[in-house]
Order: C-alpha cells, then sequence, then structure tokens
C-alpha cells in the first residue's frame, strides 16, 4: 500500500477543515501496474525518496506526499495517460519545475505527480509575426537564450526565471519584477493547447491570438487555471522586441513618506519604467550586514527602477529621472547604462530570497495587491502584526503596481510560530480586501489562500467560478483541494454514493433549488461586493457606466493627465465601442480592450448583477470571467459598470504619414515592427482605400520636448525605405469611427489578407467576379495594425447604408444601419476569409453580422461546455 498524504498544516480557527481532506484509500500496487502501462517510454516512481522531493512546491513548509510521480516522455503518453484518468481513480497533479509559492502543484488530496519536464521543445520561433511555439516544459531562460539571437524576448520574469517553466507559468499566470510596464503573462498567451480530463486534445486560439474555430475564448479561463482545468501543453505566445538600450536607477530614502512620492511619480512619468521596486530599511540591514553589502545606509528604504527603449530616447530622459528621485527627498541617487554597472545597482534587489534563506529554518513569502494610496497603512500593519507576534519580517515587493512580497521568517517545527504566521497573514489578507485590493498578483492562490476566497467572492460569484471547473474537470480530479475549497476530488463510486444520499448533500456549482432565505442572502452579499463609481488619481483607475459617452468619461478625469487611448471615435458610448471590435489602433502598444478594463459589474441574462475582476490592474485570484465574458459578446449578459486602466496623458498627439508603393510599405512596417519604436508608438497603422492607395501612418503621445527625437528618426526610416513623410501635430489622435468589421490575424499576414480584400471589392465593383453580385458600389477601407495583426473594414460607397446617408470611409453612424445588399457582400467577404483566419488561431468580428455558432467545426463540443456551464451556473445564456 502507498503511504496516504498527510499535511503538516492546521486551519485556521474559524475557517473549519478546508485542506484536512480525508485521502482517497490507494491501492498502491495496482496503481503502479496501471501506470506502468500507460507510461512506457516515460518514468514511473513509486519509492519514498522519490516522492519526498515532489511532497511541495516553493512553499517548502507545507508537505503533501503523492501516491506516485510520472514523467511522460511526450505529449503522446499524457494524452494516453488523461484518457485513463478515471480507471486510475486518484487525482491527478500536472506539475512544471515546483517554483510557486502558493502550494500549487502538489497532492493536497493525495494522488498522481505528473512532472511535465520532458516536454521541453520549443516548436517554432517566427520573428516577422513576434510570435513563437513552445512546449510547457520550456524553461525561461531556455527560451530567453533562442529568443536573443532574433533579437526578441518574452517580457514576463519570475525570480525563478532560471529554472521555472512557461506551462507553470501560464498556469499561474506569472509576474516578475519588469511587468509593471509590460504586463503579466496573460497579456502574452496568444494560444494553448490543453489535454482536458476526459483525454479529449483541444486548441484554444493560436498564433493570431483569438478565439480560433471556437465562438469563445476558452483560453482565456485557462490562463491562471492552476492546473484545475486540463494539462496545458502547448503555448502560442507574443513576444517583443529587444529593447536598444536601459539605465538602471537605484535610490535610497529616509522614510515612506518620501519613498512614496517618488513611486507616484514614477507611475506616470512618460519615460514609463518597466520595473519599480521598493525595499525596506529591514533588507537593506540584512543586505548590508551580509557578504553581500553594496554600502547602503542600513536604516534606508531602497528604490530600484529601470527605463529603457531607443537609445536617443531613452537617454534622453536619463536626466528627468534622476531629478524625480533627488526631487523626493533621496539621500543618494545612482545610475548606469553600463551592464556590469546597472547589474551591481541591482545586485541588492537580486539576493533577497538566499539572504532572507539563511536566517531562519522557514520563510512564506506572501502576495497581495492594494491600491497605491494604501501603501504606508498596509506597510505599518504588517511591522505591527509581525512585531507584536515576534515574527521577522522582510518587505520586497513590486512597487510600481502595489504588489506586496512581505517575507515572514519563522520555524515551523515549532507550533507557535507557524500559527503566528497564520494568523498574520489571516489579518493581512482581509486588510488587503478591505481596501480595495486582492488575494494575489503573481502567486496564485494554491492551498495557501483558498481560506480567504469568500472575502472576495460572494455566495453567488463563487458559484459562478465554480461553474468553470464543472465544465471540465466536474469531479475535481485534477488538482484538487486549490483555489477553492470545494474543489474536493471525488471517485466515481463516491460520486454515486452522493447522488443516492437522501440527506441533501451537493455540489455547490450544481445546486440550483435552495431556499428563498438563502438565495436573498446570497445576493446580498454579492451586492455589497460590486463596483461603484470611483476615481483614484494615484493609480489610473476609473469606474464608471459601461453606457458612458466619451465625454463623460473626460469629464470624469477632469483635470487629471490621463487618457484611454483605444477609443474609435469621441461620440459613440464606451460599451459599444468595446462590442464593435476586441482590438483598436492603440492596442499596438496598449493591448485589446481586455486590458484596459480591469474590473466591471456584470449584468447576467436572468438580470442578476455581479462583479468580475478588480479595482487593481495586477490580479490572480480566481478563474478569469471578466476576460471571458468580454470576448463573449451578449452571451453571457452585459456590463454595466467598467473600471478602467486609464494610461498618463501629455498634451500632444503626432500623427505621421509615410507614403510610397505597396512594396517600400510592406518592409517599412515590418522594420519598424522589429524595432523597439513600436514600444513607444500608440499605433502603426498600414491604411489602405479603395482604389488600393496605401500609406503607413503612426500615432504618439509623448511630452513637446521629444517630437524632435521622434522626427529625427522617422525622417531617417522614411529615406531608408524610400517614403515620403508628412506629420501632424494637435490635441487628439485620429479616430477612424466604429469599423464595420474587424479580422483578427497575424502581424505578418495581415497587410496581404486586406490588400486581397481590397481587390475583390474593386472586382465586385466592377461585376468582374464570379461571387454574388450587388447593384450598390461597395468600397472597403482597411486601416491594418503592423504590430497586433488586426485589420479593421470600413465600407464606403452608394447605397451601403440603409438610411441612405454614407458617412463615407470613416464607418457608419450610430443611427445609420447597413443595407442588406452591403451585409450579403459584408458576409460573403467574411466567410470566405474564416479557414484562413481559423487557421491561425484568428477570427472576425461585425456589428452588423453575428457569426454563425461553431458546432460544424468542433463537432458540438462548444454547446456542450456552454449547457455544462449554463446548468452549473444556474442561468441561462443566449445562443452563441
Amino acid at each position: 500500500m502507498f503511504p496516504f498524504s498527510t499535511a503538516r498544516r492546521r486551519p485556521l480557527p474559524d475557517q473549519g477543515q478546508s485542506l484536512q481532506a480525508v485521502q482517497p484509500r490507494t491501492d498502491g500496487p495496482r496503481l503502479e501496474r496501471m501506470l506502468r502501462s500507460i507510461i512506457r517510454r516515460g518514468q514511473v516512481m513509486v519509492s519514498a525518496a522519490h516522492l519526498a522531493g515532489y511532497d511541495s512546491d516553493g512553499l517548502a513548509y507545507k508537505h503533501f506526499r503523492p501516491d506516485a510521480v510520472v514523467i511522460p516522455a511526450d505529449c503522446d503518453e499524457l494524452e494516453r495517460l488523461m484518457r485513463q484518468a478515471g480507471e486510475l481513480a486518484v487525482p491527478l497533479i500536472i506539475r512544471g519545475a515546483g517554483t510557486s509559492l502558493s502550494g500549487g502543484p502538489v497532492a493536497a488530496q493525495g494522488g498522481v505527480i505528473v512532472h511535465t519536464s520532458s516536454l521541453r521543445t520549443i516548436r517554432q520561433i517566427c520573428p516577422e509575426g513576434l510570435w513563437c511555439e513552445v512546449e510547457c516544459g520550456v524553461t525561461l531562460k531556455q527560451l530567453e537564450d533562442a529568443l536573443r539571437p532574433h533579437g526578441l524576448f518574452y517580457p514576463p520574469d519570475p525570480s525563478s526565471g532560471m529554472v521555472c517553466t512557461l506551462g507553470g507559468n501560464v498556469a499561474m499566470n506569472a509576474g516578475g519584477a519588469h511587468c509593471f510596464r509590460h504586463g503579466v503573462t496573460g497579456h502574452y498567451v496568444l494560444g494553448v493547447e490543453a489535454i482536458l480530463p476526459d483525454g479529449s486534445l483541444h486548441r484554444f486560439g493560436g498564433p493570431a491570438g483569438a478565439c480560433g474555430h471556437l465562438r469563445q475564448d476558452w483560453k482565456r479561463l485557462l490562463v491562471g487555471s492552476e492546473g484545475t482545468l486540463g494539462a496545458l501543453t502547448r503555448f502560442w505566445l507574443r513576444l517583443l522586441p529587444i529593447a536598444e538600450k536601459a539605465w538602471t536607477f537605484r535610490a535610497t530614502y529616509p522614510d515612506l513618506r518620501s519613498a512614496e512620492a517618488a513611486i507616484h511619480a514614477l507611475v506616470v512619468h512618460p519615460a514609463y519604467p518597466v520595473a519599480i521596486e521598493l525595499m525596506d530599511p529591514r533588507f537593506v540591514a540584512l543586505v548590508e550586514s551580509s557578504p553581500m553589502a553594496v554600502g547602503l545606509p542600513r536604516d534606508a528604504f531602497l528604490l530600484v527602477t529601470e527605463i529603457d527603449g531607443p537609445a536617443e530616447l531613452v537617454d534622453s530622459r536619463v536626466a528627468a529621472i534622476a531629478r524625480l528621485l533627488d526631487q523626493a527627498g533621496a539621500l543618494d541617487v545612482a545610475y548606469s547604462d553600463d551592464v556590469i554597472t546597472r547589474e551591481k545597482l541591482w545586485k541588492a534587489r537580486k539576493v533577497a530570497g538566499g539572504l532572507m534563506g539563511q536566517m531562519n529554518a522557514d520563510l512564506v513569502v506572501q502576495d497581495a495587491v492594494i491600491p497605491k494610496r494604501a501603501l504606508a497603512e498596509t506597510l505599518e500593519l504588517i511591522y505591527r502584526e509581525a512585531d507584536q507576534a515576534g515574527i521577522p519580517v522582510i518587505n520586497v515587493f513590486h512597487a510600481g503596481d502595489g504588489n506586496l512580497h512581505p517575507n515572514f521568517l519563522f520555524d515551523s517545527r515549532c507550533p507557535v510560530q507557524w500559527e503566528r504566521v497564520e494568523q498574520i497573514g489571516k489579518r493581512l489578507m482581509r486588510w488587503v480586501v478591505e481596501v480595495g485590493g486582492t488575494l494575489s498578483g503573481e502567486h496564485g492562490i494554491g492551498n495557501d489562500k483558498i481560506d480567504y476566497m469568500p472575502l472576495v467572492f460572494g455566495p453567488e460569484a463563487i458559484r459562478l467560478q465554480l461553474s468553470i471547473p464543472a465544465i471540465f474537470n466536474p469531479r475535481h480530479q485534477l488538482n484538487p483541494l486549490k483555489v477553492f475549497s470545494e474543489r474536493r476530488f471525488e471517485s466515481a463510486m463516491e460520486t454515486a454514493t452522493a447522488d443516492g444520499d437522501t440527506d441533501g448533500g451537493g455540489d455547490t456549482a450544481r445546486d440550483g433549488a435552495r431556499d428563498g432565505d438563502t438565495a436573498a442572502s446570497d445576493v446580498s452579499a454579492d451586492s455589497a461586493r460590486r463596483f461603484e463609481p470611483f476615481f483614484d488619481p494615484i493609480d489610473g483607475v476609473l469606474c464608471i457606466a459601461a453606457d458612458v459617452a466619451p465625454a463623460g468619461l473626460w469629464q470624469a478625469i477632469g483635470e487629471q493627465r490621463f487618457r484611454l487611448p483605444l477609443l474609435f471615435d469621441a461620440t459613440t458610448p464606451l460599451d459599444r465601442q468595446v462590442a464593435a471590435a476586441s482590438f483598436a489602433p492603440a492596442s499596438s502598444r496598449f493591448g485589446p480592450w481586455c486590458d484596459q478594463i480591469i474590473g466591471m459589474n456584470w449584468r447576467l441574462p436572468d438580470g442578476r448583477v455581479v462583479r468580475l475582476g478588480e479595482r487593481v490592474a495586477k490580479s490572480t485570484t480566481g478563474y478569469d470571467l471578466l476576460r471571458f465574458f468580454l470576448a463573449g459578446g451578449k452571451v453571457f449578459g452585459e456590463p454595466t459598470e467598467f473600471v478602467l486602466r486609464l494610461r498618463p496623458a501629455e498634451d500632444t498627439y503626432g500623427t505621421f504619414w509615410l507614403r510610397g508603393d505597396g512594396i517600400a510599405i510592406d518592409q517599412a512596417s515590418a522594420a519598424l515592427r522589429r524595432s523597439d519604436w513600436i514600444q513607444w508608438f500608440d499605433s502603426c497603422d498600414i491604411v489602405i482605400d479603395q482604389a488600393a492607395d496605401e500609406s503607413l501612418r503612426i500615432v504618439a503621445n509623448l511630452p513637446d520636448g521629444e517630437w524632435p527625437i521622434v522626427e529625427s528618426y522617422l525622417g531617417r526610416f522614411a529615406s531608408d525605405h524610400a517614403l515620403e513623410l508628412n506629420r501632424d501635430y494637435g490635441p487628439q489622435p485620429p479616430r477612424d469611427g466604429l469599423p464595420d468589421a474587424m479580422l483578427k490575424t497575424t502581424a505578418d499576414t495581415a497587410a496581404d489578407l486586406a490588400r486581397r480584400l481590397a481587390v475583390g471589392s474593386r472586382r465586385s465593383a466592377s461585376g468582374a467576379t464570379d461571387r454574388q453580385t450587388v447593384t450598390e458600389f461597395v468600397s472597403v477601407r482597411s486601416v491594418v495594425s503592423c504590430v497586433s495583426g488586426a485589420i479593421w473594414l470600413y465600407l464606403g460607397g452608394d447605397g451601403v447604408f440603409a438610411s441612405g446617408v454614407s458617412p463615407g470611409l470613416v464607418g457608419a453612424h450610430e443611427s445609420a444601419g447597413i443595407s442588406e445588399p452591403a451585409a450579403d457582400r459584408l458576409e460573403v467577404w467574411l466567410t470566405e476569409l474564416e479557414p484562413e483566419l481559423v487557421d491561425l488561431g484568428g477570427e472576425w468580428q461585425s456589428r452588423w453580422i453575428e457569426r454563425p455558432p461553431a458546432d460544424p467545426l468542433d463537432g458540438g463540443v462548444e454547446s456542450t461546455w456552454l449547457a455544462a456551464f449554463s446548468e452549473a451556473a444556474g442561468i441561462r445564456i443566449a445562443s452563441s
């Protein structure tokens, strides 16, 4: 018999026995025989010595002994294992390098650890399209080394980057020190391949980063799902050009007030640092008392920040950043662009984990995100609680986005210390939620924080969350007792017994019938968590009605220097702009709409309103229903309020037009895509009108003093590519209006597709085509993103709009419906292009034409998933 799994953990007072699971009875010899019959080329490990190496993750003081460990030789063996999961009748826990810090890839309920280290092939790097295809066992360091010769990099950079795997990063939605500007893992996942618990293999999205052959964006649920929905085997990831130059700054401050002043000034500075890190005096004293000492004042706060970009541009910003740090009250400011010197400036930050690990037997690194206005109060709480408990604490954290990492040092062999650390964590998490924060920004929930999830989610919201595993993993065989305490594995026999139980027990996610008092209480609890209108100028976050017009948005922002860059026009309500197209031209720099909307109140089809997301920009707390619902259109309901992440605004927009022949435009756009200038231009688009005239349009919003640098660069760039350069400056960017349709493909294929569409429209107009004819003249103007691969289509010509009013080539007025012949022509184009888009994981959207259901292509599986979600959530959803 295999030893039963046990955990060295006691529950917090009044929090029940959520992790004290009764382990399934495991027939060890039978399990081993079955595993060896499945895993024939890989490894099966059952010895105590082998199992001990897998009984914890980076949260090393909690131990959960698995019943076995397997290492599939390849994806085929992993798929075979998943197909026979039901016969195994034990939990399966997918594991990468095991570096997570939340008790994630551990056998909390016993079972088999599935180590995916053999799936480590980098299948493809596409420099032209800025994407790569990798298997889940590829390490960050492996990918970094492979990308460097191409002048590209993958931005997420957790501190375990030397060994952590991309599979673990995607499962936990990992971040890192440089995610203040670049974002977390979820911002770079274009597609996911996953094996579901029934053994079926599915691809969600692909290089184009959309839905592919499906209609719902299921990959949004898989990212950050912590191994609870499927075995993630392969990814398509977005890449960026390596910055030409970087400057690192290190400043010390006598108190938190002055350090805060520097942080608040940095987050709105046009240099837009890639990292803003803060370390407290206790950390500085630790460093200076070690062989790693770098000569810092022991009683000071240490701030490290970094800026990068094109050499001429970033060099021009150095003096301003140094002056900003000094004016905030710095004791000392040091900075350099020399690689060796920069490494020394980062040294104190990077040795943190190793030094703290030497001080005590155990270390727990907490992870929470707060609004930056609550920083001082939160640190005071942490120090007070830890000092009163006699637990050493050191704070090292990502200050730019309010992502705290207090490090509590203790000895888990001492029950009193263990209990005190747990109590501090409990009080800290309650405080974090009270001030508007969230439980995790990058480490995930695992089993470490499942007791705190009711602080964030009311009963109805928890039911909605649990409806997601009900789709793919209803018996919770994959990684049970993670994310939510309700996720407990039951074997088929146990499930049958429970189904026959007359005492009324059942799964929270499926029990639709509850008494009226309980239901009313649930609604009340969830209502208390809804967003109310607010504006936080420190974090640049605004909560406002979803149907607000841009004028109302600007009024709410007032005199504060913020903007919402993705607006298509200056009149259409915000929710209609979001629904018209998931990407806008400024998505080149800032990402799609779902990266700007960080929280929302959402009205379900039955009229209930639930809160989704957070008021902080960084969160890995639960399944990402916000992005999933946003991508689903009206299938799941509609938004009532948005929580928007705003961007710092400068006074002037510059619009630059580069004109020439199509070949020169293509070569220029490809060169621009591989340049780090794309991180400083709001948009880089090829504009193709009905006559096939083309131009490259670049829009930026920068300080007035930097325009000469931009003009100098673009002047040289235009000359090198034989293009004519024209420029225009003004207080607003050019706006094309709402598109009639959007196509999403890869950046390197978008322009060619748009040109073929333009040729098709001209043939239709002349009648020289075998496609169905239209009586009215229909032309197409295309705006093609050189970076995101989005194509926005604008119909023009006589008879396009049913009202008889033709707005020309800037998109339809909301009051003017599209004419039936024009809609027919558009539908023909979109239908003919769909296979090409789908093959790359792309899609099309149109505010005039509904995309048909995917069932003919997927065998009905999406309808099955939607039905399972609908039943588990207790809501009726609209047809997809």
